[in-house]
């Protein structure tokens, strides 16, 4: 009887024990961030931009793009300052 216990607490102990090495060993879920022009979810990082946001490259079209832009219109007087 004791022989049939200490199996029994062996196995269990075992399987704790994996239990919690495969729950280390999943990534933590990532926020998924859609491609603006094909709408694919494989995205991955691509760098920042000169302001410090964030680039992120979609991995089906090649399409890199920036989370929550912040366009703002160029006016007519910089525009004739390129030109």
């Amino acid at each position: 009887m004791t022989f049939l216990i200490n199996i029994f607490f062996w196995l269990l102990s075992g399987l704790l024990k994996y239990q919690s090495s495969t729950e280390q060993s999943t990534p933590p879920s990532s926020p998924l961030f859609p491609c603006p022009n094909c709408g694919s979810h494989h995205t991955i990082k691509n760098g920042s931009i000169h302001n410090g946001k964030p680039k992120r490259q979609c991995k089906e079209c090649g399409r890199q793009f920036v989370i929550n832009p912040t366009n703002k219109t160029v006016s007519d007087e910089t525009k004739q300052l390129i030109d």
